[in-house]
């Protein structure tokens, strides 16, 4: 058996989160993976705790700053003590930590790029220190093709791969969740549901313009630093902020439209789990979100240009609700090049050529 810590820092279940639990439970033998949530000293961890709610080993790692030595040493002893032979870091402060930890037991590191924010000054300078930390490495996977690019650009001391994101199987929405879902939401018109952290770079002050003159409900779920400012940007709209919710099936069963307006995305998991369940998706067109729309599976837009977000719900509202099921059904058959057995295959090779490397 041969041991990965996954290290991801966070404070609830938003995309990444779910990616690394997915990867987790569907990692092949010889490997088997521990989830390793890195949290602030009096957080909760959210990610370990749904790792254990799903039945998968889980460790939590405190940590009260960006460059914790500290947390590298513990992640060193939990790596001795438990056997670990690889460490997986999944964002900026996992790699900083899983990079420390790798030269303290002297375990090789892979790193998974989920997509840069930019969302600040600092987030930027943070962002390429990660990309800068790749080289360290035994290898790098972007979930979108445009991420991999830039990647190749930082990263010449390790292999860049690109490996989607994927989940595993889910029933769709039947009619009866549905409208179970809408009578309990008090839904009876249009809706549009977007699901995401509310931060700048997901967009949403872009679709509460381009909801202006809509007879349309929204709902709004996640959480975020903007929460009081997009409340009050969202004044005059049918919009209904739910906060986090570790499970918003409930919502994509009551929407008739799935947004996501970001301005800057990987391969986001909402979009995934959308199709999924049989929902209609329009989305900016960034990230893989190209690759996973087209051919009439979801509907693009240029991200940024509310008037061209609008026009597009328009046309969505106005149609017929079989026309929002047939790109419903394309995007589901699109769904199957996003298989979590194949994904998981990859970062099995992946681990593979790591160990390999490692041990020259």
């Amino acid at each position: 058996m041969i041991r990965v810590l996954h290290l991801r820092q966070g404070r609830g279940l938003y995309g990444a989160d779910r990616a690394v639990l997915a990867l987790t439970a569907a990692t092949p033998q010889p490997y088997a993976a521990i989830v390793g949530a890195i949290v602030r000293p009096g957080d909760s961890a959210a990610l370990a705790g749904e790792a254990e709610r799903r039945g998968l080993p889980a460790v939590v790692f405190e940590s009260a700053s960006r460059f914790d030595l500290r947390c590298a040493r513990d992640v060193a002893r939990a790596v001795r003590e438990r056997g670990v032979r690889l460490l997986h870091a999944h964002d900026f402060k996992a790699l900083f930590v899983a990079v420390v930890a790798g030269l303290l037991a002297r375990v090789p590191v892979v790193a998974t790029f989920h997509g840069d924010t930019r969302s600040s000054r600092a987030v930027r300078v943070y962002e390429a220190v990660a990309r800068t930390l790749a080289n360290f490495t035994r290898g790098a996977v972007a979930v979108s093709r445009p991420l991999w690019r830039t990647l190749r650009r930082w990263v010449r001391a390790a292999p860049v791969e690109f490996v989607p994101n994927a989940l595993p199987p889910v029933q769709p929405v039947s009619a009866t969740e549905r409208a179970r879902a809408r009578e309990q939401r008090g839904v009876a018109k249009f809706c549009v549901v977007i699901i995401g952290r509310l931060a700048p770079e997901k967009g949403h002050r872009v679709l509460f313009e381009a909801m202006r003159g809509l007879d349309a409900t929204l709902l709004v779920a996640g959480d975020g630093p903007l929460r009081d400012e997009l409340q009050a940007a969202a004044a005059g709209l049918d919009a209904r902020f739910l906060g986090y919710l570790d499970d918003a099936r409930e919502v994509f069963a009551a929407a008739d439209v799935v947004a996501i307006p970001s301005l800057r995305e990987g391969l986001p998991l909402v979009a995934l789990e959308a199709i999924a369940l049989g929902r209609c998706v329009i989305a900016s067109a960034v990230g893989e979100l190209p690759e996973l729309l087209a051919e009439g599976a979801g509907l693009l837009v240029p991200p940024g240009d509310a008037a061209a977000l609008s026009e597009a719900l328009r046309r969505l509202q106005n149609g017929e609700a079989f026309a929002r099921e047939a790109v419903a059904r394309r995007a589901l058959e699109r769904l199957r090049r996003y298989d979590v057995a194949a994904m998981a295959g990859s970062y099995a090779s992946l681990y593979g050529r790591a160990l390999s490397s490692s041990s020259r």
